[in-house]
């Protein structure tokens, strides 16, 4: 299991595009940011989408808003 770095906003963006009933296995932070655990495969899969120096967060918020069809801001 490994487990990613995401701030609040996107913790919270996850949850409101789980299909499924979400149920929380993260842990917040002092400074207000979540370490989320993911399943070997899953991390694989963020590992394959992350672009040259894209922290966690970068990678998930860009897969997040191409799923919307929205642009990066």
């Amino acid at each position: 299991m490994r487990t990613i770095r995401v701030s609040d906003a996107t913790y919270r963006a996850i949850a409101a595009l789980a299909l499924l009933p979400f149920r929380s296995t993260a842990t917040r932070q002092p400074d207000g940011t979540w370490l989320v655990p993911n399943e070997d495969d899953t991390y694989e899969r963020l590992e394959a989408h992350r672009l040259p120096g894209e922290s966690d967060e970068d990678t998930v918020q860009r897969l997040i808003h191409r799923y919307r069809g929205q642009p990066l801001s």
